[in-house]
């Protein structure tokens, strides 16, 4: 078998660990350390200390608002929250049985088809178009959860913040001070994190020279797997499990001697606590002060330390994720489970489109090479002479 002279001497980097293919300055995920950078900004301090649209502010542009910017910034965002009656359209000819995902996918890529056709590699238009999938994003995702609940779909309201609406149009009622910004923390922590999958499909596809509507539609695809987007919906599943098995301990016993997963644990980069983990069971836990604990939060708890202390001992320090304790904070918020790993695309789109303008700036072709193993040089046999 012949192989490419070029791939000859190259190290195969299976899941492309380890490979570093571009630069960037919009996230860094210190994995060594439990870390995550926006900007060179610790994510703990903007969810503490920040807004949605600061925050989103500060990916696309490079920099923090000044007043000024920030209140030019939210009044765009809100001029743009007006979805074109024929996506609404689109949406509501999909099967009811469509994911919440897949329909933001197709909704994003006939967003385009609405689009005028600016020039996609001119700044100040790149800009724009990212401010318009930003508010368009959840009015989508809004609108669709809507029809699949059978409830009418609402508009964005003026007087409220991007994570207000969010809610808002989600269950038709003006959330409160907490609820609001429990969801504005949520989608700040999950704006954007290094190279993932999702990331990287936007990238390549974005390095195409293609629009900003074909890359991020393509990253929403690559969300949609569950080895990536789905964890938050699946820890729900592992708590309805544990519920019919009767007794959480005797389902961990089963679940590791079978080899099992455990929901929401483990991630490729990080070699201590996901951060974002943390400010998500901190969130949880001031949404659920004034109650008892309630039945979940006692299961997650007690299966986060079962686990952590099962791997410990087979030298794994395998610690929780973003997606463990995500789910249980949607649940406060009265949202569906059909739609956690939509809200994830919610606040992921803002790093996409950071990425997207970054790549811009210095493009080029995404072109991996690869390892071909497969057979050369066979004799072509005519189709009378081929045998079934």
């Amino acid at each position: 078998m012949a192989q490419d002279p070029a791939a000859q001497n190259q190290t195969i980097k299976r899941g492309m660990d380890d490979l570093v293919v571009d630069t960037t300055a919009v996230s860094w995920v210190d994995g060594q350390r439990g870390r995550l950078y926006y900007r060179g900004y610790r994510v703990e301090e903007l969810a503490k200390k920040a807004s949605f649209e600061e925050v989103a502010y500060l990916l696309l542009c490079g920099q923090l608002p000044s007043q000024q910017q920030l209140l030019a910034f939210t009044w765009k965002l809100r001029q743009l929250s007006h979805t074109p009656e024929k996506i609404i359209r689109i949406l509501q000819e999909l099967p009811r049985h469509t994911a919440p995902l897949a329909a933001l996918q197709t909704a994003l890529a006939a967003l385009g088809c609405t689009d005028p056709g600016p020039k996609y590699s001119e700044e100040e238009t790149l800009l724009g178009l990212a401010m318009r999938i930003v508010a368009q994003t959840p009015i989508i995702l809004a609108a669709f959860y809507r029809l699949n609940q059978g409830a009418c779909i609402l508009s964005a309201r003026e007087d409220l913040s991007h994570a207000e609406n969010f809610l808002y149009m989600l269950s038709g009622r003006v959330p409160n001070a907490q609820e609001s910004r429990a969801m504005e923390i949520a989608l700040i922590i999950q704006m954007d994190h290094g190279f993932n999958s999702s990331t990287f499909t936007a990238r390549a596809v974005a390095s195409t020279l293609t629009n900003m509507y074909a890359a991020t539609s393509a990253a929403v695809g690559a969300l949609s797997g569950p080895l990536h987007g789905g964890a938050s919906e699946q820890v729900v599943e592992m708590l309805k499990e544990v519920e019919e098995w009767g007794d959480v301990d005797s389902y961990l016993d089963h679940l590791f001697a079978h080899g099992g997963k455990v929901m929401g644990m483990g991630h490729r980069v990080y070699k201590q606590r996901d951060p974002r983990a943390i400010v998500f069971e901190e969130l949880l836990e001031e949404l659920t002060r004034n109650e008892k604990k309630t039945k979940d939060i006692r299961i997650l708890s007690h299966i986060a330390e079962r686990a952590r202390t099962h791997f410990a001992k087979r030298n794994q320090p395998i610690h929780v994720n973003v997606d463990f304790w995500s789910g249980a904070v949607y649940k406060r918020l009265g949202i569906q489970p059909i739609l956690f790993p939509a809200i994830f695309a919610a606040a992921r789109i803002v790093g996409w489109c950071a990425h997207i303008i970054e790549l811009r700036q210095n493009n080029r072709l995404y072109r991996p090479l690869s390892m071909y193993t497969g057979a050369v040089d066979l004799k072509f046999t005519p189709l009378k002479d081929r045998s079934t």
